[in-house]
């Protein structure tokens, strides 16, 4: 066997081999287009390898041209392949001269498979012997074609894409991978385009394609093989990881799943499975574990997770679930929409976490906390009362002198009936505004849940006013509001407000007694703010708050009058 034949023959062989190995890598892993084109390009080269062998020892020129014809199609597949696993290999690559390189070559390729059309020769007059490697071979004497500059131009535009994506991912902190494929790939296309020259001219009997690629071949499949090693270390970092990240969620009660959008299946892990039992399927669908949660949260979790699909947004609910055994649980789970190649709605992958013990604590806290509220408004009433007694002397008052009046008017004769009437309809009046004067009180005092509406303030504060206006007067303090008519009503519940703001009135009262001189004065002013917010402010004339203080205002049990609780302004911020 000549040099020639075993030189060629194992630059076949061996571009085979790297073939079927990067496809087979293919085969596992569909999303690894790179490995896809380099086995394109490289059993592209083994095609090109046996045809230059044919190449060479043609006999007549219309054989050689005949095998030089079929020699662009291979060709046309390497320099395609190459600009594609350039552009995935390096993540880099200008996509427009891309499409431009794989146009050119096929505009190539289509002019050499039409019969009278050749993009190398117009013509080849005759075959002449060159020796090379001590072994006799022919080459072509002719006339270029005319098409030929396609060529040119394809190896110029291909040789300015790769240096471009080689620069591109050097700037990306890809040095090796870039230093790498911009040699191989611009040492292959000089030396292809100096050896196609040279054939053409005569010189040499073949253009040499199969070891000119033979570079690309053996650097790609090195630099390919290191990638594949540090692949293989990093999946056992990873399998590593994974081990430490499900004993740290196991012990976290973490819980993971994965809603596969396409499919419609959620996949869940066993801490999730251990929480709701068996589900009488391996993959159910969006609807089938939607139907674990309670009644009263499902539609809310639907719409969560529509909106997460829909707007790409994150998503994260509370919920109750069933356990299995017929009991209840609370979890809090969170999640992130991911994409497909094309930018479609994938996956929503995320994690849920067993939060019933701190629901139930916070049950228990909230109920302390009603308590403490509760406590509180019972102090602010005794520190009313003596104002509250007054309020509901005057009505009383007035009640026993009309009946004292009334029984008089009876002893005549015969009565006055008319006197009779009006000074029932007083007592009625005077009845009412008692009625009213309790029902105050026992709208702040009552033990209650939270009891969440629309509210316009203009009426909260009147109210509040009303239930203050003893003390009010009694403290010879003015009060002035100061309520803009378009004020939008606010959401929450009115006792709490109501002892918010008998809380700062009070507290404004305190605050002015030790005012001497001048009008004392509150103000109680409201106004609508950034964000759909209302901000409502009260505001006295008094001595003011000692800078001191101030960063402590709000803390439990601190305060500056002798007879405070000191928890006023810290259940009003709660």
């Amino acid at each position: 066997m000549s040099w020639v034949t075993l030189a060629w023959s194992m630059a076949a062989g061996m571009s085979v081999l790297v073939a079927v190995v990067h496809l087979l890598i293919w085969l596992r892993d569909r999303v690894a287009m790179a490995h896809l084109w380099f086995a394109a390009s490289a059993a592209a080269a083994a095609a090109i390898a046996i045809l230059e062998l044919a190449l060479m020892r043609s006999q007549t020129p219309d054989e050689f041209g005949l095998i030089l014809r079929w020699m662009h199609v291979p060709a046309a597949v390497i320099v395609i392949s190459i600009v594609w696993f350039t552009r995935r290999y390096l993540g880099t690559g200008r996509l427009w001269l891309a499409w431009l390189i794989t146009g050119l070559r096929s505009l190539v390729l289509v002019l050499n498979l039409l019969p009278m059309t050749s993009p190398t020769f117009q013509v080849i007059h005759a075959l002449r012997e060159v020796d090379f490697l001590g072994e006799t071979f022919f080459a072509p004497v002719g006339e270029t074609s005319p098409w030929r500059f396609l060529i040119h131009l394809t190896q110029i535009l291909l040789l300015i894409y790769i240096l471009d994506a080689a620069f591109a991912a050097w700037q990306q902190r890809k040095k090796r991978q870039a230093l790498a494929l911009g040699a191989a790939c611009s040492l292959t296309v000089v030396m292809a385009a100096v050896f196609s020259s040279l054939m053409v001219r005569g010189i040499i009997p073949g253009p040499f394609t199969a070891l000119v690629f033979l570079t690309i071949v053996l650097a790609l499949a090195f630099e390919l093989s290191v990638d594949l090693l540090s692949v293989k270390k990093l999946s056992r970092d990873l399998l590593e990881s994974e081990k430490n990240m499900r004993l740290a969620a196991r012990a976290a009660k973490l819980g993971f799943w994965d809603w596969d959008l396409k499919r419609d299946q959620v996949w869940i892990d066993e801490v999730v499975k251990e929480r709701i039992g068996s589900f009488g399927q391996e993959h159910p669908n969006h609807e089938r574990y939607l139907l674990l949660i309670h009644p009263d949260d499902r539609d809310r979790v639907r719409q969560a997770l529509n909106q997460a699909v829909q707007l790409d947004e994150g998503f994260k609910a509370d919920f109750r679930i069933s356990d299995g055994m017929g009991g209840e649980r609370w979890i809090a789970a969170s999640g992130q929409l991911e994409r497909g190649t094309r930018g479609e709605s994938a996956r929503l992958r995320g994690v849920s976490m067993d939060i019933t013990d701190r629901k139930q604590f916070e049950d228990e806290l909230q109920k302390h906390r009603n308590v403490l509220n509760h406590t509180q408004r019972v102090f602010a009433m005794g520190q009313l009362s003596a104002a509250l007694a007054h309020e509901l002397s005057q009505p009383l008052g007035a009640i026993l002198r009309n009946a004292e009046a009334g029984e008089l008017f009876l002893s005549r004769n015969p009565p006055d009936l008319e006197e009779l009437r009006d000074i029932f309809v007083d007592i009625q009046r005077d009845d009412r505004r008692a009625a009213e004067v309790i029902d105050r009180m026992r709208g702040l005092l009552r033990r209650r849940e939270l009891q969440f509406e629309e509210i316009a303030l203009a009426g909260l504060i009147g109210q509040v006013a009303d239930l203050l206006n003893s003390e009010i007067q009694a403290r010879n303090v003015t009060l002035h509001t100061s309520i803009p008519a378009d004020l939008p009503h606010v959401h929450g519940d009115r006792v709490h407000l109501q002892q918010v703001l008998v809380n700062l009135l009070l507290n404004g009262l305190d605050a002015l007694d030790a005012k001497q001189e001048g009008v004392r004065r509150i103000e109680i002013s409201a106004a609508q703010v950034e964000g759909g917010r209302v901000e409502l402010a009260v505001e006295d004339n008094g001595t003011g708050i000692d800078p001191d203080q101030l960063q402590h205002l709000f803390e439990p049990f601190v305060t500056t009058k002798r007879e405070g609780t000191g928890i006023g302004l810290a259940i009003s911020k709660a």
